[in-house]
């Protein structure tokens, strides 16, 4: 659990990092955008280009791609109720956000007279929901069919009652039997993460400290073949052990002398004969023999 919360935390300081990191960065200007994108085109362009122009071209492209970073963090941040569910993280949804900025930073063209926000948008967004269908689920599911599943689920979210797949399927033109079973398959398909915080709380109890495993035996059971040995002892013996290691607050030697009406040294030897027996009985229960 200690491991858990400490991955966590790291993971939400490096988060916080990287966006104090984006936040110092400074912003470019319109006339900016269209010389530096004029560059990286130029550069991209010629299969042969000089050194110096790969060299002021890759510049260009960093610097274009730097200033641009706080877009992709406010595309992703649209996202992120989404990925509560899913095997994703906020920093996965930036990586994949700044892998499409750099895309768009290379297909960008000044020359068509739009801002680079326009084509960087719709790329940025692309590979986000790219990461969130291929890497979203443990379990894998075409497209298409996840894609059916997402608009009969927002159907349903906005109908007053709720819809069968009938209704649904004249309201998306597919057929009923396709909706069924795209909804059948997202739902049994997907994983949540027994390490997720239950709760508003990130380092409250996590789902797996809320699930009772049904195989779990309880103290009594797990420890029932040993009340069957101490079962099997002369009733002077299991006083003994009660009082020594039973009750809530174990007696002492001479408690024990009291109690039993014995001498303490008695009571010291009858312990020593009593745990020795009862080890000679669990021995082949705890080490059994292997047959050949």
């Amino acid at each position: 659990m200690t491991s858990v919360i400490n991955s966590k935390s790291k993971l939400a300081d490096g988060l916080s990092d990287y966006l104090r990191m984006v936040g110092r960065i400074p912003l470019l200007t319109p006339p900016e955008e269209l010389h530096l994108g004029g560059i990286v085109q130029e550069w991209l362009s010629q299969s042969n280009a000089s050194t110096a122009l790969r060299r002021s071209g890759a510049r260009a492209r960093n610097r274009m791609v730097s200033a641009n970073l706080p877009l992709v963090v406010m595309i992703c941040r649209r996202y992120q109720n989404r990925i509560g569910n899913l095997q994703l993280e906020m920093l996965d949804l930036l990586q994949a956000g700044n892998l499409g900025l750099v895309t768009a930073v290379e297909k960008f063209d000044p020359s068509r007279g739009y801002k680079f926000s326009t084509c960087a948008f719709w790329w940025i967004r692309h590979g986000v929901r790219h990461c969130i269908h291929e890497l979203g689920n443990g379990i894998r599911i075409p497209k298409p069919l996840l894609s059916l599943a997402h608009r009969a689920e927002s159907l349903q979210a906005c109908a007053a009652g709720t819809l069968s797949d009938q209704a649904m399927a004249e309201s998306l033109g597919e057929e009923p039997q396709r909706i069924e079973k795209a909804l059948r398959i997202v739902g049994q398909c997907r994983l949540v993460s027994l390490d997720k915080p239950v709760g508003a709380l990130d380092d409250g109890p996590c789902l797996l400290d809320v699930i009772q495993d049904e195989h779990t035996l309880s103290p009594e059971e797990d420890y029932r073949w040993l009340h069957r040995q101490v079962q099997t002892l002369e009733a002077r013996e299991q006083q003994l052990l009660n009082l020594r290691y039973i009750r809530q607050e174990p007696c002492s030697f001479s408690q024990v002398a009291q109690i039993m009406g014995v001498s303490k040294n008695y009571t010291q030897s009858l312990e020593r004969r009593t745990l020795r027996k009862l080890r000679q009985r669990l021995n082949p229960v705890l080490v059994p023999v292997q047959s050949a």
